[in-house]
């Protein structure tokens, strides 16, 4: 089972970010992965239309996708 939750990490202890996870059996050991998003806190941000000029995004961008192309993701 994968469960996701929030939480921030000050030296090695974990924070609850709202939610916390509830263990079944708190003598058993829990195997899980653990992921560091660190975010950035600068005041700089990327500037609006970095890529501008670069590319083109077609007219039909949001157009539904042909029944055959559908059909490749459902099988």
């Amino acid at each position: 089972m994968l469960e996701t939750y929030k939480a921030t990490l000050r030296g090695n202890q974990l924070e609850w970010n709202g939610e916390t996870p509830e263990i079944a059996n708190e003598k058993s050991p829990i195997e899980v992965i653990v992921t560091i998003l660190e975010k950035n806190n600068s005041a700089e941000s990327r500037p609006f239309g970095l890529c501008a000029g670069e590319f083109t995004v077609p007219e039909d961008f949001d157009a539904p996708l042909p029944e055959e192309i559908l059909a490749e993701f459902e099988n």
